[in-house]
C-alpha cells in the first residue's frame, strides 16, 4: 500500500481522458508533484546517518566504570555496557573507543589523545 504513492503518475494519466484538459492538466501536475516530494523525501531519509540501533555505537568514545581483568563496564552513548578490553589493561576513567560489538558486548580499545596546543612543547 505504502508503495502506491510512487507509480501516482502512471495511475493518474486516465484523469487527462476523463476531465477536460484544463482540469486534467491542473489535478496531474498536482499528482506529479506529490510524487516527486515523496521520492525527494525517501530519497532524503535513506541517506540521512544511523540514529538508533548498535551500529551508532561503533567508534563512540566512552568512559570506564569498572575494571575486572580483561572484562568491565563502560559508559557510552549514555548507557552502561559490558565491555570486552583485549589485551589493553584501561584503568576506571580511561576514556576508551568502541571498535567492535560482540552480542550485547562492546568491544573497545584506549582512546588516542588528542594532541592540543597545551602539549605541545614551547620553544
Amino acid at each position: 500500500m505504502c508503495h502506491l504513492i510512487l507509480v501516482m503518475p502512471v495511475v493518474a494519466l486516465p484523469v487527462l481522458w476523463l476531465l477536460p484538459l484544463g482540469e486534467g492538466v491542473t489535478v496531474y501536475a498536482t499528482m506529479l508533484v506529490v510524487t516527486v516530494a515523496v521520492y525527494w523525501l525517501a530519497l532524503k531519509a535513506m541517506r540521512a546517518p544511523l540514529q538508533i540501533g548498535r551500529e551508532t555505537l561503533l567508534n563512540a568514545v566512552g568512559t570506564v566504570r569498572a575494571v575486572d581483568g580483561r572484562d568491565g563496564m563502560v559508559w557510552a552513548a549514555s548507557e552502561l555496557w559490558s565491555a570486552d578490553f583485549g589485551d589493553e589493561r584501561p584503568a576506571v576513567g580511561d576514556r576508551v573507543e568502541v571498535v567492535g560489538i560482540d552480542g550485547v558486548r562492546l568491544v573497545v580499545r584506549k582512546a588516542p589523545v588528542a594532541a592540543g596546543p597545551s602539549t605541545l612543547a614551547h620553544s
